[in-house]
């Protein structure tokens, strides 16, 4: 994941929307570094001159303790330079050799609803859940931008991740949007299920048909009190799983990973990338 911070993701346990999460990383400063070394090797000699003290016969107490501060600065000159040795290279403990680049995910968007040219160089892939809040956030706040900027330069496609043990409707809700796609409906009917997460019951899902004026509202409601489109659904979900998403949203940019309601410039960067690299 990308170094701009990231909205929260929802994952299988469903944390609050509003937590915030603290970053997977801890921090140390190089000069806390150099001062807890200092700290050990001078407390090793001053364990080394007290037990020659008590020991040696012969030599004067001045030149052990001069030897053994010889020994202590000697001992952190050292291991400041292996430090920064190690600081310089990024914490590879010596090992330069440049990370192999990501290979992208090659993903078949064949079936998939999806708007955008199909010959355009970058394609956004969405996994998602329709009862997700993070999935809601990232469409109130980012999707409508993402569509604005790039609507002539991406192809976008929207593919299915109910994560059905915390959101009971999403699979319904997923396949309502299929038979919406039937009718080639899939957009508007996917807004409006975004706008109405508080409600997701066969019944509103009926009536949101409706609402975006679905030319056969019979066929509509037959096909979504059928579950018509639910392997549909559950292929999307075990396609997921094998690309190893664990929660929703998670985007695939050219085949590359953006997980999360990232902020828009976090897709923007993404995506102008993508385009550079596309030629």
């Amino acid at each position: 994941m990308t170094n701009v911070p990231v909205s929260e993701t929802i994952h299988l346990n469903d944390p609050a929307p509003d937590a915030p999460r603290p970053a997977d990383t801890i921090t140390v400063s190089q000069q806390s570094i150099y001062y807890f070394l200092i700290a050990v090797v001078f407390a090793v000699a001053g364990f080394i001159v007290g037990g020659v003290t008590f020991s040696t016969r012969g030599v004067s107490l001045e030149d052990i303790r001069s030897a053994a501060a010889s020994g202590a600065r000697e001992g952190v000159r050292s291991e400041i330079s292996s430090m920064n040795a190690l600081i310089n290279q990024g914490g590879t403990g010596g090992n330069t050799a440049p990370a192999a680049p990501p290979t992208p995910a090659v993903i078949d968007t064949t079936t998939a609803p999806g708007w955008g040219s199909t010959e355009a160089k970058v394609t956004i892939i969405e996994y998602s859940d329709f009862e997700c809040p993070y999935c809601g956030r990232y469409n109130r706040d980012t999707y409508d931008l993402i569509k604005r900027d790039y609507g002539d330069k991406v192809r976008y496609v929207f593919k299915h991740f109910p994560l059905s043990n915390i959101h009971p409707n999403a699979e319904n809700a997923g396949n309502a949007s299929e038979c919406a796609n039937e009718q080639g409906k899939f957009w508007e009917y996917h807004q409006i299920l975004f706008a109405n997460q508080n409600d997701l019951s066969v019944k509103a899902l009926i009536a949101y048909g409706v609402q975006i004026e679905i030319p056969d509202q019979a066929a509509f409601a037959a096909c979504v009190e059928g579950n018509k489109y639910a392997t549909k659904v559950q292929s999307d979900l075990a396609e997921g799983f094998n690309l190893g998403i664990s929660g929703t949203p998670t985007f695939f940019i050219n085949g590359l990973p953006l997980v999360g309601a990232q902020p828009y410039r976090a897709f923007q960067q993404a995506i102008e990338q993508a385009l550079a690299a596309g030629g």
